[in-house]
């Protein structure tokens, strides 16, 4: 039902009123809204108003249900950072580093793979998921590789 989506940005990142926008497409159309505390604001169009064989609460189900089993890893990384390098030649990386708990991690993006340096997701987080977490980065990283 729901392709193509993406964490676009944080605002007021770190803040107490943090508030995630996100994008998706349904049926050749873009969304966009923001979600916070458990709710959704629709940006215009509303899913509600495009959508034509989905119901607009399936589709705010389905969003929420996304959301809330990834944004925790999502919102667990600090201070996420995101850098070209050989920006325009064919060795081109994007290199990330974020905080996560007391650990910095850092690694490169490119052609589909996440090389990470040391440390390794795998070797400090008990919590989260070595496959969460890369699914995340690229949550995070979506803007830059699309």
């Amino acid at each position: 039902m729901i392709e193509n989506f993406q964490y676009e940005k944080e605002i007021f990142e770190g803040l107490p009123h943090n508030i995630v926008q996100f994008s998706f497409s349904l049926e050749d159309n873009t969304f966009k809204g923001h979600y916070k505390d458990g709710e959704i604001n629709w940006f215009h169009p509303k899913p509600g108003h495009l959508a034509e064989d989905v119901l607009p609460h399936e589709i705010e189900e389905a969003v929420l249900k996304k959301i809330e089993l990834e944004l925790g890893i999502f919102l667990m990384m600090e201070n996420f950072k995101i850098e070209k390098i050989f920006e325009g030649l064919p060795h081109e990386v994007i290199q990330f580093s974020f905080f996560m708990g007391e650990s910095t991690f850092k690694g490169h993006y490119k052609d589909g793979e996440i090389s990470w340096f040391h440390p390794k997701p795998w070797q400090l987080t008990e919590d989260v998921l070595p496959d969460d977490m890369e699914l995340a980065v690229l949550k995070k990283l979506g803007p830059y590789i699309s």
